[in-house]
C-alpha cells in the first residue's frame, strides 16, 4: 500500500475518503512514515467490535436486570464470602484445622 503524504490527503480528503469506501484503507505518511490510516465507517464498525465480558461485568448486568442492585459500587468480594459462609457454614479465614 502507498502512503499518501498529509498534505496530499489534506487537500484532496473527498477523494481519499471515497477511496476508503470503496477500496479499503489509505494510509497517511508523514516524512515517508505513515502515521495515520482514513478508513470507510463499515471498516471501522467491523474493527471496533467489543471484546468479549469478564465474568465480573457479566455478572454485573445480570444482577442489575434482576434489581438486586442499582450502582457500581457492588462488593462482589463481601458477596462471595457470605455464600461460602452460607454453604459450607464458616468464614474462608475459620478453618477446620484451627482446632486441633
Amino acid at each position: 500500500m502507498n502512503a499518501v503524504p498529509i498534505f496530499e490527503a489534506k487537500n484532496r480528503l473527498p477523494f481519499f475518503i471515497h477511496k476508503a469506501e470503496t477500496e479499503g484503507p489509505v494510509a497517511i505518511s508523514r516524512r515517508n512514515k505513515e502515521v495515520a490510516f482514513i478508513i470507510s465507517k463499515e471498516d471501522y464498525e467491523a474493527m471496533s467490535v467489543s471484546k468479549p465480558k469478564s465474568v465480573v461485568e457479566t455478572i454485573r448486568e445480570k444482577l442489575k436486570k434482576q434489581g438486586f442492585f442499582d450502582g457500581d459500587d457492588f462488593d462482589f468480594s463481601a458477596h462471595l464470602e457470605s455464600i461460602k459462609e452460607h454453604y459450607y457454614g464458616r468464614p474462608e479465614d475459620d478453618h477446620i484445622f484451627d482446632e486441633v
